[in-house]
């Protein structure tokens, strides 16, 4: 069954720099990435929080990426915990360009990071998704969530 949000978020991209929003064509959005967001934006673009919460985990060391699978595990990103249970997560950042660190309580709105080419990516953009975790494993036990419209 499929678990809607219980929440509403935030664009995580100013709207002015938003070239599109894509749901569909990245190779890599199946399985329990099924409801990841492209949101196509030029590179250096400011990352919004979508939602006000605690950051869990941030990984901005990565300074390599491309169009190919074996850069998966090269991508920077910010995972955020919010009060509905639910988390929301930022790839593809720009090395060292997290404003934020573990723990640090975040407003929605607030600057995170800035959008970079790291990890498996064809072109400059935001990856973002909402998940549950759905057992022990931070890495695998998780699930998306579906969002279906964004404030700005």
């Amino acid at each position: 069954m499929e678990r809607r949000t219980i929440n509403s978020y935030r664009l995580p991209v100013p709207e002015n720099s938003l070239e599109r929003v894509d749901r569909t064509s990245s190779p890599a959005h199946t399985g329990n990435l099924r409801n990841a967001i492209d949101f196509i934006v030029p590179e250096n673009t400011p990352v919004l929080a979508a939602a006000t919460g605690i950051v869990t985990y941030v990984k901005d060391d990565s300074t390599i990426g491309g169009p190919h699978p074996i850069y998966w595990n090269y991508t920077n990103f910010i995972a955020i915990m919010h009060t509905n249970e639910e988390y929301s997560r930022y790839d593809h950042l720009a090395p060292h360009s997290s404003k934020v660190q573990v723990g640090q309580i975040i407003t929605e709105g607030q600057v995170i990071a800035k959008v970079g080419m790291t990890g498996y990516t064809f072109r400059p953009h935001l990856h973002f998704q909402v998940f549950i975790y759905t057992g022990t494993n931070l890495w695998t036990d998780f699930d998306t969530v579906s969002v279906q419209g964004f404030r700005s």
